[in-house]
């Protein structure tokens, strides 16, 4: 068998769905640019007469029309700002602190690789990152991997399969190389061989050339970590944009027929111009008078498919956007709050992998540099319902102080968590804040 073969697992509709996904994700360019894959073409633009190109440019202007809703973008941003705003706290040895200007060996930050990997798990529902070092000298850096990227693997982590294929420049022209990259133990420590037109054999080792008993590869799904592929948390956004998608170009369609009106003569010559200023005469007989009339479709279905786009969007609601838009009646409190615990129970263990899987990865890293890995630690948040903390919230808890049943401390910390605070400041700080305005008698 071929490198490049899969796992049993990567089928045909696993790869379908991350690409439905990531498509939805990047926007409605990418999903016209697809043309028939989510838009098919109307079996009547191919076998109508007068298609002398095969409905080529029906279908073009029928795709143009039809409007695809950036709903899971717009969720995926709201949900990283929301995870990554919590206040998570990294800690690792010294010798690893440059990681933290430069993550991956080409600039970005480990911030911004922390968001990149909650950000693809969102989307996907799956990612690895690589441990590695450049060959001869030069410092360990993480590598991230997408979702169809991994192609083959051991569930026991003895052996993996990574699809590097990329475009590489060779003068003014690109052209598509096709890479493999291969993990995989051999009798007790770790290899790595390059597929690209032969087989290169590469023996990574620690810091002063030991030999390494592990392989520092770390893959995970949006549940928990492990190679097992698991539906991406957000294919119900993806699919009912998809939906809505559809339903967009049929009704825009009846939309544009309905203001396209055909004048049709009746027992009479058809006006060479029509509108202002033409003057045409009809001439008919005494059984078939002359006429002109306009006719337009009737779109009797117009409204049926308006209405089943509101109820495509409303399943990506459901799916998980509810939570970033308004809602069309009144809520009470309580409702409001049993909704956000719903649909922040996912998103917290998002969360939580995202951090777990940074975690392994700097582990991995200290590994290679011969440091200590418990010295290694990213602390994820402990509870996204803060995020919805109103004023209204905040006024309720501060009656708390007044009336004695909180602390100051306490209150503040809520606060912070709630997004109202400052995260730059702690309670002391911010007291001596208040006390160094110049208040007196009822006011101070």
């Amino acid at each position: 068998m071929a490198v490049s073969s899969f796992h049993p697992t990567y089928t045909p509709r696993r790869r379908s769905d991350w690409m439905l996904c990531e498509d939805a994700y990047r926007g409605e360019s990418e999903i016209k640019w697809r043309g028939e894959t989510y838009l098919p073409k109307p079996s009547g633009y191919s076998t109508a007469g007068g298609h002398a190109d095969d409905g080529k440019a029906a279908y073009a202007a029928y795709k143009e029309r039809a409007q695809f809703p950036e709903l899971l973008s717009v969720t995926v941003g709201a949900m990283v700002a929301l995870v990554h705003e919590r206040g998570i706290a990294i800690e690792v040895p010294s010798g690893l602190e440059y990681l933290f200007e430069d993550a991956n060996g080409e600039g970005l930050t480990l911030d911004e690789f922390h968001r990149r990997i909650t950000r693809n798990l969102l989307v996907s529902g799956r990612y690895g990152v690589l441990a590695d070092a450049p060959q001869g000298e030069g410092m360990p850096y993480l590598e991230g991997y997408k979702a169809a990227t991994i192609i083959n693997w051991e569930d026991d982590g003895t052996f993996y399969v990574l699809d590097e294929t990329e475009m590489v420049r060779d003068g003014f022209a690109w052209t598509e190389v096709e890479k493999y990259r291969v993990l995989r133990m051999e009798e007790g420590r770790y290899v790595q061989e390059m597929h690209q037109a032969g087989v290169e054999d590469i023996t990574p080792t620690a810091l002063g050339g030991g030999s390494l008993d592990r392989i520092p590869f770390v893959v995970a799904s949006a549940r928990d970590l492990g190679p097992a592929i698991e539906t991406p948390p957000l294919i119900g956004v993806a699919r009912s944009a998809k939906a809505i998608y559809q339903l967009s170009a049929d009704y825009r369609l009846q939309l544009y027929q309905s203001g396209q009106e055909t004048l049709v003569a009746l027992n009479g010559d058809a006006p060479q111009a029509v509108g202002a200023g033409v003057v045409h005469t009809m001439h008919g007989t005494s059984d078939a008078p002359a006429d002109l009339k306009y006719v337009s479709p009737s779109c009797s279905g117009i409204d049926a498919h308006l209405e089943a786009m509101r109820d495509a969007r409303q399943a990506a609601v459901h799916a998980g956007a509810r939570m970033f838009e308004q809602s069309e009646g009144q809520e009470s409190g309580k409702a409001r709050g049993l909704r956000y615990r719903s649909e922040t129970a996912n998103l917290l263990s998002v969360a939580q992998v995202s951090c777990s899987l940074l975690e392994r990865s700097l582990r991995n890293v200290a590994f290679l540099m011969g440091q200590n890995e418990d010295e290694v630690s990213v602390t994820p948040p402990h509870d996204l319902m803060d995020a919805a903390m109103t004023s209204q919230d905040a006024s309720a808890l501060w009656q708390l102080v007044v009336d004695g049943g909180m602390s100051w401390q306490t209150f503040y910390e809520r606060m912070q968590k709630g997004g109202i605070m400052s995260p730059d400041r702690d309670h002391e700080e911010e007291y001596e804040l208040i006390q160094s305005r110049d208040l007196e008698g009822d006011a101070l």
